[in-house]
């Protein structure tokens, strides 16, 4: 019975040490580079928080929450017992669009993540598609396969390190890109690679003699290398 016992205040003691020697009292947030400190912090707090730091280690490890849409992968530990550290590693947003006087983000795969009153840099934006509604959580609704070249000059932009701020749609067949105070036509979608890995060399020979202009690129090939450019004033 004493035996028992004693275990039995043993075990208490050691529920109680691990309660109160790890509980968090403060929490550091680390490799975030869009969202901030303060986003992330609230977002862990409201889902299955638990103020402890070795049974946050002990979920995040178990079930890898993300937390929020443009998250990646989201790891913990501790730098002491009362610190839970936060390491993140974000996802890049892929475009946006302008909807409701809001700037709605989505991602490689078309679907709307996320929505801001503000617009981040090195997002490029959407503009001249046409659709009936947006929601948060789904496929943008785009007709035809106007998407598709979306996510293709999007993930383009990404492989080659473009800055690019806006992809314009005229039409499926006239699509323009813009770079600073350059307008990049395209044209189609044909020759879709090509065009953009040569983007970089051609906006850093123009950009030597001229500070605007029309890089034009419709009649570009894999076999007929035809870029014309037409300067602004």
């Amino acid at each position: 019975m004493i035996f028992w016992l004693c275990l039995l205040c043993i075990l208490v003691l050691g529920i109680i040490c691990v309660v109160v020697g790890f509980s968090i009292k403060k929490i550091e947030v680390n490799g975030n580079q869009t969202y901030t400190d303060g986003e992330i912090i609230r977002e862990v707090q409201k889902k299955d928080y638990v103020g402890n730091t070795l049974v946050m280690i002990a979920q995040n490890r178990i079930f890898g929450q993300k937390y929020l849409p443009f998250i990646e992968d989201i790891t913990m530990s501790f730098s002491d017992t009362h610190t839970l550290e936060i390491h993140v590693k974000e996802k890049l947003r892929s475009g946006v669009f302008e909807y409701m006087n809001e700037n709605v983000y989505f991602d490689s795969e078309g679907i709307a993540q996320e929505s801001r009153g503000y617009r981040f840099d090195g997002v490029p934006v959407v503009t001249g598609v046409k659709f009936n509604k947006m929601v948060l959580g789904e496929k943008i609704p785009v007709d035809g396969d106007c998407f598709d070249t979306i996510l293709s000059i999007t993930e383009k932009i990404s492989t080659y390190g473009l800055n690019i701020s806006e992809i314009h749609f005229e039409s499926e067949d006239d699509i323009t890109l813009l770079s600073g105070n350059f307008e990049v036509f395209l044209g189609t979608s044909a020759f879709l690679d090509e065009k953009m890995s040569k983007i970089a060399d051609v906006l850093e020979a123009v950009s030597r003699e001229h500070k605007k202009g029309i890089i034009d690129m419709h009649l570009y090939t894999g076999e007929k290398n035809i870029i014309t450019f037409r300067e602004k004033t």
